[in-house]
Parts: C-alpha cells; structure tokens; sequence
C-alpha cells in the first residue's frame, strides 16, 4: 500500500502512479485541519490510494478540512470529483488566499495561467506542483501557457527568501528528484529552468 511520507515537519507526500512516472498528492497538518494539495488523476486513484493511505496515516477523513487544486490538468485535479463524494464537507480552493495560520497559496504562473502552489511558513517550504519544470519529465517536456508569467514566477522566487525548500509533483528532469532543499539549490533550480524556457515553441 502507498503511504503518505513525510517530507518536512507538516507535510506528507504520496506518489500515484501516472503512466511511466508518479503523480504526487500532499497532505499538510495544520492547527484547524488536515489540508490535501491536488488529487491524482482518476476515482480510483482516491479509492485506491488517497483513501487508504488517509487511513493509513490515522487522519480521519472530516478532519481533511481543505483541498488545493494547483491547476486542472487531469494529473492533479481528475480525482476532485471522487474526493467530493468521498468527502462532501471539503472546502475545494483554487485562488490565492490564506488557508491557516502561516499557511497559504501562491501564485505561481506559467504552467498555466491560474496555477497556484501552496507556501507553509512555519517550514518555508514551498509546495510548487508543476509550476517550476526543470526540462520537464519522461515524454512530458516543459509545457507553459505563459512564458512571460513565468520568468516572473522565477524571479520573484529568486527574490523571495522565505522560501528555503521547494517540493515538486514530479522528479523532474534535469535533477531527477521532486524536492530542492536550500536556498543554494533553489538559485540553482531557477537558473536551469531558465535554461529551458528558450526550447519552448
């Protein structure tokens, strides 16, 4: 069974399998309730393995107050439907807002131009879904519907130093891992996803 794992304090991951590759679904702790980040791909995915690995956890699911969805891709919002059955109390979030104390949304362009990741203060640990791609994955190459918001995305995280660590959907190329921790490795992420936007038509 998959499981949630924990990535910092407050935040879990899950890997859902996606085609040759993982989708990732989080799960952040928060004083007023559990907060779920994107929900796979299909209803079973949800009843396969959000569910299970919720129960896993020991997280009841009327605790699960919130569900963040990044963007309407199908890797990341093709199990909303399920989530609402399964969970009709939930509270689903698409814009950028506060969620709990020190935790809120951020917007994070490019991608799409609603894309929205989730930023939890108390870790600075940003969680960034697709919103920076690297060369993107596998057959899944950088993919942006706003060139221009993106570099800004870019920028502006260069200049935010809140953020000491960022958690990708994905293992994207060229770092094959989901995860850069430090401000080092963040410099470094931005300038090689700037080194990709050129390749895009």
């Amino acid at each position: 069974m998959s499981t949630f794992k924990k990535v910092s304090n407050y935040i879990y991951r899950l890997e859902v399998p996606f085609f040759t590759v993982y989708t990732s679904v989080f799960l952040i702790d928060t004083p007023e309730g559990y907060i779920l980040v994107d929900c796979a791909t299909t209803d079973e995915d949800v009843d396969g393995y959000i569910i299970p690995a919720l129960e896993k956890q020991g997280v009841e699911l009327a605790n699960v107050k919130k569900i963040v969805i990044t963007h309407d891709h199908s890797d990341h919002a093709g199990g909303l439907s399920q989530i609402l059955r399964r969970m009709p109390h939930i509270e689903v979030i698409r814009t950028v807002e506060e969620l709990s104390d020190k935790v809120c949304t951020y917007p994070l362009i490019g991608h799409t131009r609603d894309f929205i990741g989730v930023f939890d203060e108390r870790t600075g640990t940003l969680i960034s879904g697709d919103g920076l791609q690297g060369a993107g994955i596998k057959q899944y190459r950088t993919m942006l519907a706003d060139k221009r918001g993106y570099i800004e995305t870019l920028e502006g995280i260069k200049r935010d130093e809140r953020i000491e660590h960022i958690l990708f959907s994905h293992a994207y190329e060229p770092w094959y891992k989901d995860f850069m921790f430090g401000r080092e490795e963040i410099l470094g992420c931005i300038e090689e996803c700037k080194k990709y936007i050129g390749e895009i038509k």
